[in-house]
């Protein structure tokens, strides 16, 4: 394989707005890959990063598939892409059309698996049933189809947990336990065979993310982080690298069971015992490659060798969500502050800091989002769905 500085490791990278998107764009330039950096709006922040060749803009893949496709297709050839590599949910929709991505592009990289495989992990219940026949750990569950199952699901237990299996980003749960107890109520949610629900006994812990790189089965590069901060007791903002043999040995069940190729991420609840119970996978990249350096994750990408792990200790943050925490609840002074202490930032790193500003102007995303849909802008919800709603996949057939 060529080194990260070969000139042709050209990049297109999808869904530019996510965190760990501004944070893989900055790399990759550090690195000297030339990156051409998609999303549906100017503003997106990562499209910024001084990582970036050019930025371009592209139709939303969940409303607008076909024009979203011919949009890529565009930009492979105009800017010779030699590696596609998406960031969120985007990935269902190019992965749909893999056949036509790749038609006459012998040279192209893509980094990501079949469409069979990632609907495989992405659901939570053929997930569950996934872990189960690997022997993974993971909580006894209920999967509700109607009203009345659902109703019976959550009575199985005193104390429970739902959500939609097509859910993310800590939006479409549901639960009786906990910090987010009460928000959605059981009579709010109607479950479908075509959108399931699954039910599970609450347990109590310690929430674990982990990311890989991985190629044809072998993960190449590994992290395990805990978040110390999370907006609205929903995503992180601040990660710490944290020391996980069995985040590891997971990983590497699921890659060579599925042949797995591209970035793969897990969430998990670990309990006193030290059980790292699965929760759910993410077929893409999260906060973990922002604990990696540069030059870890470009030779994971372009001349993996041995595995890396990374080791525990290194701690991220996105400073403008802890400000945010810190003024809508004072309350939470000391303690953001000490989540925080010692992190560097996703968005303004070294001589880059134009994704930090744009993060702010893409609030208008937010705006358009509540146009879009509706939402009561009270919402506890609307921050983080505003970052998925044009670019999410919710298990319906792709055309």
């Amino acid at each position: 394989m060529r080194g990260p500085n070969d000139p042709q490791h050209r990049m297109l990278v999808t869904t530019s707005r996510m965190p760990f998107a501004v944070d893989e764009i900055h790399k990759l330039g550090e690195t000297g890959a030339d990156v051409t950096a998609a999303d549906t709006f100017a503003a997106s922040p990562g499209s910024h990063s001084r990582g970036a060749r050019r930025h371009i803009e592209v139709p939303a893949p969940t409303q607008r598939t076909e024009d979203f496709i011919t949009a890529i297709l565009d930009a492979l050839d105009r800017y010779e892409i030699t590696w596609l590599l998406p960031m969120f949910e985007e990935v269902f929709f190019l992965a749909a059309h893999r056949e036509r991505l790749a038609a006459g592009r012998g040279d192209l990289e893509l980094f990501f698996p079949s469409f069979d495989t990632l609907a495989k992990v992405h659901d939570k219940v053929t997930f569950a049933a996934l872990c189960r026949d690997l022997g993974l750990p993971v909580a006894e569950s209920i999967t509700a189809t109607s009203d009345d199952e659902l109703v019976a699901a959550v009575g199985h237990w005193d104390s429970w947990f739902a959500r939609a299996a097509f859910g993310r980003g800590g939006l479409d749960v549901a639960t009786n336990a906990g910090p987010l107890a009460g928000e959605t109520g059981v009579d709010e949610i109607h479950p479908t065979p075509d959108d399931p629900w699954l039910v599970q006994q609450y347990l109590t812990g310690v929430d674990r993310c982990s990311w890989s790189v991985v190629h044809h089965g072998e993960v190449v590069l590994h992290s395990c982080y805990e978040h110390p901060l999370a907006i609205d007791n929903r995503g992180g903002i601040v990660f710490e690298s944290v020391d996980s043999p069995e985040s590891l040995e997971t990983a590497r069940t699921v890659a060579r069971e599925l042949d797995w190729h591209g970035q793969l991420s897990f969430d998990y609840l670990k309990t006193d015992d030290g059980v790292h119970h699965m929760v759910e996978c993410n077929p893409r990249p999260t906060a973990g490659c922002t604990v990696a350096t540069a030059d870890e994750f470009a030779t994971a990408l372009f001349d993996p060798g041995e595995l890396v792990v990374v080791p525990a200790g290194r701690k991220k943050a996105i400073k403008a969500a802890v400000l945010r925490d810190v003024l809508k609840h004072p309350s939470h002074f000391r303690a953001d502050v000490s989540a925080a202490r010692g992190a560097t930032g996703v968005y303004d790193q070294h001589r880059d800091h134009l994704p930090l500003l744009y993060s702010a102007l893409s609030l208008q995303h937010v705006l358009h989002y509540r146009e879009e849909l509706g939402i009561d802008r009270n919402k506890r919800e609307q921050l983080m769905a505003a970052q998925f709603f044009d670019v999410s996949w919710d298990g319906s057939a792709i055309a």
